[in-house]
């Protein structure tokens, strides 16, 4: 199933984002390359914002992208994946040993973090157990700026595999809206159908975007 973007706008979000804080985005960019190239800190921040816009599109663009805006320089480069790997790490930790709510600020947190900036759609699920706890986290379909495609049936298969009781679906929409198209909605029924055929509960379909987080339970669609 191909999952097209549709473009219009949208208020029912979870959480969505502050206002971008251009000045903040900055000063944080210049901060996190001056541990490596002090001397060039303000000239590349400016690259990176006048390309990507903000502190969390910098750090989520493509190293190919970011690379050729510092120069190819590897060291500045490394400092980015470093920083990324450390703030997943964090925002994972606090996911763990504990029951996963679509609902709850830090799964939002963590989820945004991992796939609000991604300039293509991915298609991931939390395979979760009998107590909610999270079992796996993984991305089951990688696509492209506007559309990504994803399998119900080895959605259920993966399940199966991790002996999943329960899943939280997510994906993100590049465009910046996190409105569901009707394909999303076609989508999500057909694994909400094939999930209780096997007894495993879908907890909820979030889309995640840089303007906002939507919820299919909260908006009615589950």
């Amino acid at each position: 199933m191909e999952l097209v973007r549709p473009t219009g706008p949208d208020h029912r979000h979870l959480a969505a984002p502050d206002a971008i804080d251009a000045s903040g985005c900055r000063r944080a960019l210049e901060e996190l390359i001056g541990l490596t190239c002090p001397d060039r800190a303000q000239e590349f921040s400016e690259r990176l914002l006048a390309r990507f816009g903000s502190l969390g599109e910098a750090v989520s663009a493509r190293s190919t992208a970011r690379i050729e805006l510092l120069d190819g320089s590897i060291q500045v480069e490394q400092t980015f994946l470093s920083f990324r790997r450390a703030m997943t790490r964090m925002l994972r930790a606090s996911l763990m040993q504990r029951p996963i709510l679509s609902s709850d600020q830090s799964v939002l947190d963590y989820l945004r973090a991992q796939m609000a900036y991604d300039p293509i759609e991915r298609f991931r699920v939390l395979f979760l157990n009998a107590g909610n706890e999270l079992i796996a986290d993984e991305v089951m379909g990688v696509g492209t700026v506007s559309a990504v495609q994803a399998w119900p049936r080895e959605i259920l298969k993966r399940c199966l595999d991790l002996e999943a009781t329960a899943i939280l679906l997510v994906h993100n929409h590049p465009s910046g809206c996190p409105t569901p198209s009707r394909a999303d909605r076609d989508l999500t029924d057909k694994i909400a159908y094939a999930a209780r055929c096997f007894n495993i509960v879908l907890h909820d379909h979030l889309i995640v975007a840089r303007n906002g987080t939507i919820s299919f339970r909260g908006a009615g669609y589950l």
